[in-house]
């Protein structure tokens, strides 16, 4: 699902920047168990920041990032930094359906990206597909006691809609990457707002 323009400008303003680089990403880094992640994707990837902090943090060698939206990705291109060129491929790719290989990647990344998705249990399956065994699935989502009130028709949906169909609770959340054989290896819930963990792929 494409954002629209508050959610654009909440996702591209560098606050949310500032936020991914010095509190999401470092806590994540913390939680994984591998010392290298030479390839990795992340899917959502909006204006490019989390890319480069995978880059920067997760010792990878390569990451392609994926967003839904050919304006945010040409946003990403444009704003890519000359160190980076080399190791980060940016691509229009939907998280649903995604176009990479089976068991192709070290560590798929979704920062806030998953309850934007209009069937968020066909995104699991997807970042379980292409995620190699051994693998690792990096995660911070808002959950149904925070998305659930931007649901359409709402006081807040002026501000942000999200889809029905991407609404979960933790333990919907933490099934469904089980029956995708993915078990939550670290994980940080606060409350019923949202979580941070990640998963390992059996």
């Amino acid at each position: 699902m494409k954002l629209n323009l508050v959610e654009k400008f909440i996702t591209n303003n560098p606050i949310r920047a500032f936020g991914q680089r010095y509190i999401e990403g470092p806590m994540l880094r913390k939680m994984g168990s591998l010392k290298k992640y030479p390839l990795c994707l992340e899917i959502g990837c909006g204006r490019g920041i989390g890319a480069e902090i995978i880059v920067e943090q997760f010792g990878t060698d390569r990451v392609i990032a994926t967003d839904i939206d050919p304006e945010q990705i040409e946003r990403a291109k444009r704003g890519l930094k000359t160190e980076f060129k080399d190791r980060i491929e940016f691509k229009v790719s939907d998280a649903m359906a995604l176009d990479e290989s089976d068991e192709t990647f070290d560590a798929v990344f979704s920062f806030g990206v998953i309850h934007h998705m209009e069937d968020w249990g066909k995104t699991i399956k997807e970042i379980a597909r292409v995620l190699k065994h051994g693998g690792e699935f990096f995660f911070e989502e808002p959950l149904r006691g925070f998305t659930g009130i931007f649901t359409k028709g709402s006081l807040f949906s002026v501000i942000a809609t999200h889809p029905e169909g991407g609404m979960f609770s933790f333990e919907e959340f933490r099934d469904e990457l089980k029956d995708n054989k993915v078990d939550i290896i670290n994980l940080k819930h606060f409350r019923k707002i949202c979580i941070f963990g990640v998963g390992r792929k059996r």
